[in-house]
């Protein structure tokens, strides 16, 4: 593959090899790909391939819409996993940005406060219930999540405790401390925790005897346990999965109970998703300690999160002179990010938002469940909540092993992954939707629209899962493994031993 055309090669030689800003946006695919194989990660580009989305040359985007450079446009049901609740380019994120830019608002300054910093968590405490009403500023889920850990081991650690209680299948993130806690793919081989395997215990999702078992088998015969925290995603960020009604109610009073700190991953869901500012909204009494949102919060445009807790228990852990900066982050809270923040936090209570994620959700919902019932022995089940919803799909391995032989193929690992790839695929190329699923959970199908997605947007949606499963999963997955089976092939021979001569 090239990397760049030779006359761009030229004109990179005279300007001593660096890509101006025009040059970069005006690459062809096959030269940005080149670049990312070369300098990035080859092995993900070999992903992207097999999923068909490896030469998508885009053009921009809006709203749900990507714009192609061969005239095609894409409906983008993945919403870049949960970030772009206000879809692609908001208008009023762009103008947001661009009255940063016409005031020269300052990004970085380290040495004093920023008028946009008290301004964005003011906001995000009008959102939430008392007490949760002082927030750390991140730039990742993950981050929040490391934020709520170490605050929570401040005031835990004293008293003797050492433990973090999770659930299993979790994921809270990838850096070394959220890493502890995410199981959800193994994505733990090869690394030094943060928090070693001995100091996290488990529950079942879902399961309040598992919860209570947990923190039973971590209790001394004094009574007192070593948990410093609990952590639950509100909804199963893998899986898809809804809790029982009452869990997280339950699940906050036995942590108070037992003096465990109760912490809600609010990531992927939070920000109006579920159709409230965060799922546990919707069950009345269940307030955690702390809690942890990211992803819509930087308007599809910037990376911003928060860790939220209550004056109180920040005040345990950071409250004096001497440890008030035992926690921080050096691109936490930069002018034009917290800018972002709270225009998005406007747009959602202007345009009523987080009400839309709710109604089109029902709509949503109401559409899968009919698809389901024309599909039986397709569909399984239809889960989620607002615009997080997902379908769990029947994948008959003995039908896909008379398709494809998974047992000698390095690409093909799993029959599931073959069967997944290949309706995502299908779905691309021939009805132009972005959808995508989980390395967890390869039986699902999730869909993550912006909550500005119209019913007709919807309707086309269902419609072109209507048509694959009618055709049937057999030809989806015939076409899939004909489009790659020339890698199947390079792969054995790449992994062929090499031979030798005798005698040599």
């Amino acid at each position: 593959m090239a990397v760049v055309s030779v006359e761009r090669q030229e004109r990179l030689d005279e300007a001593g090899g660096i890509l101006s800003l025009e040059a970069s946006l005006a690459l062809s695919a096959d030269e940005a790909n080149g670049l990312f194989a070369q300098h990035l990660n080859r092995h993900m580009l070999q992903l992207f391939d097999i999923l068909g989305l490896k030469d998508l040359d885009i053009r921009g985007a809006q709203g749900t819409e990507i714009w192609l450079n061969d005239g095609r446009t894409l409906l983008d049901f993945s919403g870049g996993l949960g970030v772009l609740g206000l879809g692609h380019n908001h208008p009023r994120i762009i103008a947001a940005e661009r009255r940063c830019h016409e005031l020269k608002v300052i990004d970085c300054i380290k040495l004093a406060p920023h008028k946009l910093q008290g301004a964005l968590a003011y906001n995000i405490a009008q959102f939430l219930p008392d007490p949760l009403q002082v927030s750390f500023l991140a730039v990742s889920g993950a981050e929040a999540n490391e934020a709520a850990m170490k605050l929570a081991e401040r005031v835990q650690t004293p008293k003797g405790k050492k433990k973090f209680l999770c659930m299993r299948g979790a994921f809270h993130g990838k850096t070394h401390g959220a890493l502890s806690l995410t199981t959800a793919t193994d994505v733990q081989t090869g690394f030094l925790l943060g928090v070693p395997k001995e100091n996290v215990i488990y529950a079942t999702y879902g399961d309040l005897g598992s919860l209570r078992a947990a923190i039973k088998e971590a209790t001394d015969e004094r009574g007192r346990n070593d948990i410093i925290g609990a952590i639950v995603e509100t909804v199963h960020g893998t899986t898809c999965e809804l809790l029982p009604p009452g869990y997280l109610r339950e699940f906050v009073q036995l942590c108070r109970q037992n003096e465990i700190l109760s912490i809600f991953d609010e990531i992927k869901v939070g920000m109006g998703r579920s159709g409230r500012f965060c799922a546990f909204q919707h069950e009345e009494g269940a307030i955690p300690d702390i809690v942890t949102m990211a992803k819509t919060l930087g308007g599809g445009k910037r990376e911003v999160a928060a860790m939220v807790t209550s004056q109180a228990l920040f005040d345990r852990a950071y409250g004096n002179k001497k440890d008030c900066t035992l926690h921080s982050s050096s691109f936490s809270g930069l002018g034009e990010s917290c800018a972002v923040a709270i225009e998005t936090l406007n747009i959602l209570q202007d345009e009523r938002l987080i009400e839309r994620a709710e109604a089109m959700g029902a709509y949503l919902s109401d559409r899968l469940h009919a698809l389901r019932d024309k599909h039986p022995s397709c569909i399984l089940e239809v889960r989620g909540r607002g615009l997080f919803q997902a379908l769990r799909l029947n994948f008959r391995q003995d039908m896909a092993s008379k398709l494809v032989d998974v047992s000698s193929n390095p690409l093909f690992r799993t029959y599931q992954t073959v069967l997944i790839g290949s309706l995502t695929r299908e779905l691309l190329e021939r009805h132009e939707l972005l959808v995508h699923f989980q390395p967890g959970a390869r039986d699902l199908l999730h869909f993550m629209p912006p909550f500005t997605v119209k019913e007709e947007e919807i309707d086309k949606l269902v419609s072109a899962l209507d048509d694959v499963l009618t055709r049937g999963i057999a030809d989806a997955t015939v076409n899939f493994v004909g489009k790659n089976i020339r890698r199947v092939f390079g792969d054995l021979r790449d992994r062929q031993p090499e031979r030798r001569d005798v005698g040599a």
